[in-house]
């Protein structure tokens, strides 16, 4: 059974002379990270620099995939849509997050898959007019382009990103920045630290509903 997940208060930026952007949009952790990693509690031998930042809903995530496909005909449609979301979205910086040698192990196991797929993709994806396909009969030779597109998405899911070593999720409120189902060495010194425990049933809604504590 995964560890509950915990929650860290956030603060507005203390910066001299923020912006009015930063003003409003720009948060601060209010409590120290743990010294050990998310995923495997192991204790930190090197840590990393992560900028984190909330999902705000809007309208476009409600409609269905062939309303949103029409949607995006208008590039109109995507600036305003991006341009929402950007004047609601919450971040935090400057955050210092404890890794273990696993985790920098996972990362060049995923980096190495990813560009393993992303070379088979570009090899598939130029087959109809590349030199080294010459063997492959004429006729089916375009065909490779549909192999070389799926390739091409399991290539881009397959890079490692932040938030699968720090599994942070910012309400759209900015208060919280929520460690989904962390490692319980990591959950157990962050409560120790000032975060808070939530239930372990995790049920987002928008892109985070505020849960109450045991």
């Amino acid at each position: 059974m995964p560890e509950p997940s915990v929650s860290f208060p956030l603060r507005h930026t203390t910066i001299p002379d923020p912006t009015e952007r930063q003003r409003k949009q720009l948060r601060e952790l209010d409590a120290k990270l743990p010294s050990v990693c998310v995923l495997h509690g192991a204790p930190g031998t090197w840590t990393f620099r992560a900028r984190l930042f909330s999902v705000p809903r809007v309208a476009y995530d409600d409609l269905s995939w062939p309303r949103k496909v029409l949607h995006d005909q208008l590039p109109s449609n995507r600036r305003k849509r991006r341009t929402e979301r950007r004047a609601r979205m919450v971040w935090v910086e400057d955050m210092r997050w404890a890794a273990c040698p696993s985790c920098r192990g996972y990362r060049l196991v995923r980096w190495t898959l990813s560009l393993m797929l992303a070379a088979l993709a570009a090899y598939l994806v130029t087959g109809p007019i590349s030199p080294l396909t010459e063997w492959i009969p004429e006729s089916p030779r375009p065909l490779l382009v549909i192999p070389g597109l799926v390739v091409t998405i399991a290539a881009i899911k397959s890079v490692p990103t932040i938030r699968e070593l720090t599994r942070v999720e910012i309400p759209e409120d900015g208060t919280e920045m929520v460690v989904r189902n962390p490692h319980p060495a990591f959950a157990h010194e962050a409560i120790a630290l000032g975060a808070r425990q939530l239930s372990d049933m995790v049920t987002p809604v928008g892109w985070l509903k505020r849960r109450e504590p045991f």
